[in-house]
């Protein structure tokens, strides 16, 4: 699992005002509160490119996302 210190700094990479806190809900993976995306995490480190993410079910595209739609 990641240092709760660091995963209390990190955003999910959608959201423009990176205020959607990310949780853990197991070792291999990231998840964000507000949208639900998961990122993986490889090796004890979090991957935060977009491309890596996984939508969550029924979202079809980011642009779908509540995150991704938030405005700057």
């Amino acid at each position: 699992m990641l240092d709760p210190e660091f995963l209390k700094i990190l955003r999910c990479p959608f959201d423009p005002k990176r205020e959607a806190p990310l949780s853990q809900p197991d070792e291999t993976r990231l998840a964000c509160e507000c949208c639900k995306v998961h990122f993986p995490v490889r090796d004890g480190f979090p991957i935060l490119l977009v491309d890596e993410a996984v939508l969550p079910e029924g979202c079809t595209s980011a642009e779908q996302l509540p995150c991704h739609n938030r405005s700057a």
